[in-house]
């Protein structure tokens, strides 16, 4: 996997033990845990905005295009 980012840490994460056998058990050869940390905030963004489209969609009113060209006159 290629790597996320190149920026260089500078803060300190303190995390527990099982906490960071369960990091270094998802991270690919050649990746950091940086890379891992950057590739779960992105999937947890990811879902998130998953899940606020399936709300969106469950609750939505649309409107065809065809019947939305006729009401804007194009």
């Amino acid at each position: 996997m290629e790597q996320m980012s190149k920026e260089i840490a500078d803060k300190r994460v303190a995390v527990t033990p099982s906490t960071l056998d369960a990091l270094w058990d998802l991270t690919a050869a050649g990746q950091s845990l940086g890379d891992t940390i950057a590739m779960l905030v992105k999937e947890h963004q990811l879902r998130n905005l998953e899940n606020d489209l399936d709300e969106i969609d469950a609750v939505a009113h649309y409107t065809p295009w065809d019947q939305a060209k006729k009401e804007l006159g194009l």
